[in-house]
């Protein structure tokens, strides 16, 4: 029995999510489905990530048992022949060592991507959020030092997050690029509280209207209550961007 890993890319518009789940169309379902066809049984999934309903993806990851053998672009190519348009295989690895996909990735890295022209183009409106206000980024780097560390993120948990569970998290690194019509946010961090990226965001969008301050983004964060942050963008401006292993590049 062999043992792969596969790097993902999909559209998340139309699935909802990526956790498989009866009666929806879940990335997970389509890519079990796409190895029922090659292995005529089902073969399970484990994915590295959980992406919410209309959250895009240039690089999840998952990995599956197999005893065929085949070659990275065998696999890729028999996978794509079965998976929707909406989803494909990028690469396809076979694994030396027993790594879990989930449990042994170091980082995981997440986009945001925000249009602020007074008319978005239908083109972009599916991959952006879209704000009709300007976008000022001026000491926006106050606020991501206060995230930057290992903190308790109740504050950023969604409201459906398990009350029994671990809320502290650590955030390596948060950035952004702006441009004329739109901004691009970057987080990395180990692992994620339940929409607590797009809430980190929607709290940059607060702080950036001046709708908030510095220091009650620092009391959320050193005083964590559920629900602090209200505002939460949609879901078809973030990106899972990119995991990292120790040993395996993706």
């Amino acid at each position: 029995m062999n043992k792969y890993l596969a790097v993902l890319t999909y559209d998340g518009t139309d699935f909802k999510g990526s956790q498989k789940q009866a009666n929806f169309r879940t990335i997970q379902g389509s890519f079990e489905d796409a190895l029922m066809s090659i292995h005529k049984e089902f073969i399970p999934t484990e994915f590295a990530s959980r992406t919410d309903s209309g959250v895009h993806a240039t690089n999840q990851v998952a990995s599956f048992k197999s005893t065929k053998e085949l070659s990275p672009d065998l696999w890729i190519s028999s996978l794509n022949y079965y998976m929707p348009k909406d989803a494909k295989i990028l690469k396809c690895i076979k694994l030396d060592q027993d790594l879990d996909v989930r449990r042994d990735a170091l980082e995981r890295e997440y986009v945001y991507k925000i249009n602020f022209e007074r008319n978005i183009s239908p083109l972009e409106n599916r991959y952006y959020e879209h704000v009709d206000y300007h976008i000022e980024t001026k000491n926006l780097s106050k606020a991501y030092q206060l995230f930057v560390g290992i903190h308790d993120f109740l504050s950023f948990a969604g409201r459906l997050a398990p009350s029994d569970i671990n809320t502290k998290r650590e955030i390596k690194h948060i950035s952004h690029i702006k441009n004329e019509k739109s901004i691009e946010f970057r987080v990395i961090g180990k692992s994620f509280l339940y929409q607590q990226v797009r809430r980190m965001i929607g709290s940059f969008l607060l702080y950036m209207k001046g709708k908030i301050t510095i220091n009650q983004l620092s009391d959320m964060i050193n005083n964590p209550k559920k629900g602090s942050i209200n505002l939460l963008p949609s879901s078809k401006g973030l990106y899972l961007s990119n995991i990292k292993y120790d040993g395996v590049k993706i």
